[in-house]
């Protein structure tokens, strides 16, 4: 009998655990880190936009960014980076590109020469259209210190 209840309680035990398991592994959806970021996928228009910020040796800031849209849902895109300078306890904006695209995804490939001592991050603003209905959303990279 003692063997008939541990074993239903082991049994107990081990569907409790593999519950908690399952509850714990659901995955995060929305992915940052190290210079670039992804849209959170609940989004009608917008299936990725990404960006990054470079800052090699000699203080040239390379700023990337892209943005996908649904193939045949998504008709026009639209890309305002905006490199930003952390100075006096703010962050400003220094600098602004900007890229549009007639299809469902578009890219820039920018440079500027930033100033040693500050932190840089990049703000992007992104629009995607299907016909005359709009969808944005604005993401922010991780900060590059120069």
């Amino acid at each position: 009998m003692k063997k008939r209840i541990m074993s239903v309680i082991l049994c107990f035990l081990m569907i409790c655990a593999g519950s908690v398991q399952t509850f714990a592994a659901e995955p995060n959806t929305q992915v940052a880190g190290a210079g670039y970021f992804d849209v959170i996928p609940l989004m009608d228009y917008i299936a990725q936009a990404k960006g990054n910020l470079y800052i090699d040796a000699s203080g040239t800031a390379t700023v990337l960014c892209s943005v996908y849209g649904y193939q045949g849902t998504t008709t026009r895109v639209e890309i305002s980076a905006k490199l930003q300078q952390y100075k006096n306890g703010a962050w400003s904006t220094i600098q602004t590109f900007t890229a549009e695209s007639d299809s469902h995804r578009t890219s820039l490939s920018e440079t500027h020469s930033v100033t040693k001592g500050y932190s840089y991050r990049v703000q992007a603003t992104i629009k995607a259209y299907s016909g005359s209905s709009v969808e944005s959303r604005t993401v922010t990279s991780s900060s590059a210190t120069y």
